[in-house]
């Protein structure tokens, strides 16, 4: 029995000692990249919410008004952006001023201008842009 034991401490005592780890110097190198693309449409409505008569001239008269009559109106815009609401002010061209030549035989001039209320101008804007991204990062051991 005594040699038994012997033998146990002879292998044990082999095992018995502590391993310590030896790091070299290094590094590790990480790279991320990242592409984004956002496309965009970017809608854009000019509205006259009212109109403009102008009247120039030489030797003619009215005997109303210069402005004629005006009617209130609401429409509703179902576009790309959700409804949107609007009114506008609309002459009532049957009480617009009926102009006379003040005297006959003598030389006159008449200009009317006349602009509507209501959509004035659509711009449509497309639009891409990429955005890339690129990230290194370096971890050094001594």
């Amino acid at each position: 029995m005594k040699w038994w034991l012997c033998l146990f401490v002879v292998f044990s005592s082999s095992y018995a000692h502590a391993n310590t780890p030896r790091f070299a110097a290094n590094q590790i190198q990480s790279n991320s990249k990242s592409i984004s693309r956002i496309d965009e449409v970017i809608i854009t409505e000019n509205y006259n919410s009212g109109y403009a008569y102008s009247v120039t001239g030489s030797n003619i008269k009215t005997d109303s008004y210069i402005s004629p009559e005006a009617t209130y109106t609401t429409s509703q815009n179902t576009g790309n952006a959700g409804a949107v609401n609007f009114e506008w002010i609309t002459p009532q061209l049957t009480s617009k001023p009926q102009w006379q030549v003040v005297n006959e035989g003598e030389a006159f001039s008449l200009t009317e201008n006349f602009m509507a209320p209501g959509l004035d101008a659509i711009s449509i804007i497309n639009r891409t842009q990429t955005i890339e991204t690129t990230q290194t990062s370096t971890t050094l051991f001594q």
